[in-house]
């Protein structure tokens, strides 16, 4: 049980760290660079992630572990989303799919 409570808790801090500490992420990224903050919330992700799987093989709460898994995973989407495909640019554009 305890490390469903460490999952839940690193899922509670990225919500507050989005929500309530925003100011906090804004200053580290205008003064430093995106890369902690996008580090440390893929930590937080995987972290959680890791918890719930933990959770979900030794058969402790099992409805709590895949609530872990299932909002670990959504947090390393949102990593990708958000700080990934930026640095990516914009695809180029398939011609199959638009008819002339």
């Amino acid at each position: 049980m305890k490390v469903l409570r460490l999952g839940i808790v690193f899922q509670l801090l990225f919500v507050l760290l989005l929500t309530v500490g925003n100011f906090a992420r804004i200053f580290i990224i205008d003064h430093y660079s995106v890369y902690p903050i996008a580090f440390f919330e893929l930590f937080l992700g995987i972290g959680s992630l890791s918890c719930g799987v933990y959770g979900l093989i030794k058969t402790e709460k099992p409805i709590l572990s895949l609530w872990l898994i299932c909002f670990g995973l959504l947090i390393c989407v949102f990593f990708i989303v958000v700080y990934l495909l930026p640095e990516g640019d914009i695809p180029p554009e398939i011609t199959w799919f638009y008819s002339e």
